[in-house]
């Protein structure tokens, strides 16, 4: 996998996560996946899927900023500062965050090992 690669499964992974795709994310998420959220909570893939499937967390809007992506082998970090809206819980929220994803190649697909994400200054 190469830059480009990576950056193509970034897109992939932001509009399936626009669009609430249970399916695509399933698909891009390794099935022992940790994401540590901005609050510090710990999300497992299931806490993820469920949380688009049943309507918990909706993106109306997630604007890439800026990324970068490095490509060490059978795995892949990537930093990206992100706008995004929704609501969670029924709240609205706005704001820009940045995350940091670890992609790894897991026997024959490339999908994200680990995550995190953090409020990014204006």
């Amino acid at each position: 996998m190469d830059e480009q690669g990576i950056r193509e499964l970034e897109e992939r992974l932001k509009k399936a996560m626009v669009a609430s795709d249970v399916d695509a994310l399933d698909a891009l998420l390794a099935d022992d996946l940790s994401f540590v959220d901005a609050t510090g909570k710990v999300w497992t893939k299931a806490d993820d899927l469920n949380g688009h499937r049943y309507g918990m967390q909706r993106i109306e809007k997630l604007d890439v900023e800026e990324q970068s992506v490095r490509v060490y082998g059978g795995f892949a970090v990537t930093v990206t500062r992100v706008a995004l809206s929704g609501t969670f819980a029924g709240a609205p929220f706005a704001g820009s965050l940045r995350y940091t994803r670890t992609w790894g190649d897991i026997g024959s697909a490339w999908k994200v090992v680990a995550a995190q994400c953090c409020l990014a200054p204006f």
